[in-house]
């Protein structure tokens, strides 16, 4: 009778801890399994991504809705466009982005890629004289000093029928660098950022080198404070002309990067001083926007 105890004890016993471990092995993987019953995991991440994106769109309609309240807030009069591109994500967005526009000087982007590419065809070389310098140093102008000198020269060497061309066979639809039309529109804009960032035009060696040129520029009061606020890295040019103030840059956010470009005009109000302050407020609501995402 002992013995029949004690054998009735040792399973009880057995049961209760195969019992144990087989709760413990279903609680550990239930705790794990994010995903709905009869779902796939790919259907599970699709999901979730689809998720993340829709979420992201909420964000971004409201960060298009405070860029159009600072706008209207401190300065009533002024039109403004702004294109979006997330680069980890290849995601973008923006408001009247896709009609030509006045460039000002945003343009001189498309030419000095048009110069580097034609380098790279072997067309010309960086050395060879241009004025009373060299080409290279004529597009280090363009850039970094945006020198119209260094401009009429460039586009007297570089056709602008043939800029014009190139920027079509980007995808550059809305660009047209006529003398006397100069107009791009900001997605345009972005896309050619984008395209460089990406080393989908020049080859890396000269797009730092135009990128170098894009740093402490001569005008550093758009993007530039909210930008060197967040001690972010970015490379960006400036268009200023009469009531237009333009600013793109590529902005290398730790975690994040992303293209940002605003196109800005009053004819009635020329004061770039206080656009700028708009444009350091948009670029600041911008960053935020990118760190919020994961």
């Amino acid at each position: 009778m002992k013995k029949l105890l004690l054998k009735g004890a040792l399973i009880l016993l057995i049961i209760a801890i195969v019992a144990g471990l087989g709760f413990l092995v279903w609680n550990f993987f239930q705790s794990r399994n994010t995903q709905i019953p009869g779902i796939t995991e790919e259907q599970a991440n699709k999901k979730k991504q689809e998720e993340n994106q829709k979420e992201r769109a909420e964000k971004q309609e409201v960060l298009i809705e405070t860029v159009k309240e600072i706008f209207a807030q401190d300065s009533p009069g002024t039109t403004f466009s702004i294109a979006v591109y997330d680069l980890k994500r290849n995601e973008y967005f923006g408001f009247n982005d896709t009609d030509a526009q006045h460039a000002a000087s945003i343009s001189k982007i498309l030419t000095a890629v048009y110069s580097f590419d034609q380098v790279e065809k072997s067309n010309v070389s960086l050395s060879d004289p241009l004025g009373a310098y060299n080409i290279e140093t004529q597009i280090k102008f363009l850039i970094n000093q945006s020198s119209q000198d260094s401009w009429d020269l460039l586009d007297e060497r570089f056709k602008l029928a043939e800029q014009n061309k190139f920027a079509k066979s980007l995808g550059l639809n809305a660009t047209d660098v006529t003398r006397g039309v100069n107009k791009m529109s900001p997605k345009d804009t972005a896309t050619l950022l984008k395209k460089l960032q990406k080393g989908e035009i020049l080859k890396q060696f000269n797009r730092d080198k135009l990128f170098s040129y894009m740093q402490k520029t001569e005008s550093e009061d758009f993007f530039s404070p909210a930008l060197k606020l967040e001690d972010a890295r970015f490379y960006h040019k400036t268009g200023k002309y009469l009531g237009e103030g333009h600013d793109a840059a590529v902005v290398e956010h730790d975690s994040n990067p992303f293209v940002l470009v605003v196109f800005s005009n009053n004819n009635t109000n020329t004061n770039l001083i206080g656009r700028g302050k708009i444009m350091t407020q948009v670029a600041s609501e911008v960053y935020v926007y990118f760190d919020s995402l994961d």
